[in-house]
């Protein structure tokens, strides 16, 4: 019987002479691994091209650091004309609040927030300090950002305009002190898409506003951390 399955070459086709069958599993795992492979990769890419930040909203607070400014503030009306005028040398301090943003496309960005917060300011005059009160500030902007990429990681680059609040209550001749003008600001910074509903978003900017009884404009550079949610 066995002579019988030998001349057949049984055992050569069915593998009972102890030789491999390494052939066709070869050939078999080479194509599972390929088609596992080419699988991934489709998936993968099914994924990048599902993802999407365009026509979401986000929410998002933030904190900002402020830098520290001078301005030489005139005397009020109505005061003779030989009264000295004041300057205040405003401390660098940070600035808290929150926001609403909407993606018109994965590129471009529509923004706005208000922050608050206060500055250590010394009250001089002829450059002597003669008091040191706190400056209040509330900021108001409506920017855009440019997302260079349409990845979830991006650099970008933003600008827009604001009311900028600020005021502060001196001893001195010039009193009570409180104005809101127009601001306008410049940035670039870095966008990071951690999931599809959270967000990180650092920014380094200069801030630009007139006041009007001052000799000088201000400008406050400042860096901004905003966390988000998007939904």
């Amino acid at each position: 019987m066995l002579k019988c399955l030998d001349d057949y070459d049984f055992y050569n086709n069915f593998n009972l002479k102890g030789r491999p069958m390494n052939v066709q599993t070869t050939k078999l795992s080479t194509i599972t691994i390929i088609s596992l492979l080419v699988f991934t990769m489709t998936a993968s890419l099914c994924s990048a091209q599902e993802w999407s930040r365009k026509g979401k909203s986000e929410l998002f607070g933030t904190i900002q650091t402020m830098a520290s400014e001078k301005v030489e503030y005139s005397y009020p009306d109505g005061l003779p004309l030989d009264v000295l005028p004041v300057k205040f040398d405003m401390d660098s301090t940070y600035l808290y609040g929150f926001g609403f943003g909407y993606n018109l496309s994965d590129h471009w960005n529509i923004n706005t927030d208000l922050l608050f917060g206060s500055a250590d300011t010394d009250v001089k005059i002829i450059d002597v300090t003669v008091e040191t009160a706190e400056m209040d500030y509330v900021l108001w902007d409506i920017n855009i950002d440019y997302n260079i990429f349409k990845s979830r990681f991006t650099p970008l680059v933003t600008g827009g305009i604001g009311l900028m609040d600020f005021g502060i209550d001196t001893t001195t001749h010039a009193g009570k002190v409180h104005e809101s003008n127009y601001s306008s600001n410049l940035g670039a910074g870095a966008r990071w898409d951690i999931r599809d509903n959270l967000l990180l978003k650092v920014i380094y900017r200069s801030t630009w506003t007139e006041v009007n009884k001052a000799d000088n404009d201000l400008r406050f550079d400042s860096v901004s951390l905003s966390v988000a949610l998007m939904f």
